[in-house]
């Protein structure tokens, strides 16, 4: 199994960027289709923080 990439990720709720390889990818319905998002949790706040990666392929 190959490790994960680090991905950059914005805490709005902290105006913080942090860096995190424990990540899942998740695929969600959006008006222009299927759409793939990183989903973290912020070391800052503890929330949920969502990166785009693309379009479903």
């Amino acid at each position: 199994m190959s490790k994960k990439q680090k991905l950059k990720f914005y805490d709005i709720k902290a105006k913080q960027a942090f860096e995190t390889d424990q990540y899942e990818v998740v695929e969600k319905q959006t008006a222009r289709g299927p759409m793939m998002f990183a989903v973290a949790k912020s070391p800052y706040t503890g929330i949920k923080v969502y990166r785009l990666l693309g379009k479903k392929k």
